[in-house]
């Protein structure tokens, strides 16, 4: 999508994302939405979905649950947390939601990710 637009707009909406992904980053742990995160980045939130998800190639919400259960798996090998501790951090309500959306992510389960080091 960046290809399309002038450089200088292309170069405007990545720094506008990039406040936007970090944003993110710096709050995983609390509520995130669309319409909030438009703000951030300055954008009507119709306009925020189409250039985030041209831009990154994955809707807002994709893009959060990624980095979430990104960070889950550093959690798994960083620290002796339960797995049901981390799941619950990275958002799931249960075990196997958490088992479920790990695996389709890394295709291993977190249990094996924890076991098997530099995965």
């Amino acid at each position: 999508m960046l290809q399309l637009m002038k450089p200088s707009t292309s170069e405007h909406y990545s720094e506008r994302l990039l406040l936007v992904q970090d944003h993110i980053d710096r709050h995983l742990d609390d509520s995130l939405n669309p319409v909030e995160l438009a703000k951030v980045a300055a954008f009507a939130p119709h306009h925020f979905h189409r250039i985030f998800r041209g831009v990154l190639g994955e809707t807002v919400m994709s893009h959060i649950r990624r980095r979430r259960i990104e960070r889950a798996a550093r959690e798994l090998r960083s620290t002796e947390r339960s797995i049901l501790e981390i799941a619950v951090e990275a958002g799931y309500g249960s075990h196997e939601a958490f088992t479920r959306a790990f695996q389709q992510r890394f295709e291993v389960s977190p249990k094996s990710f924890r076991k098997t080091p530099g995965q």
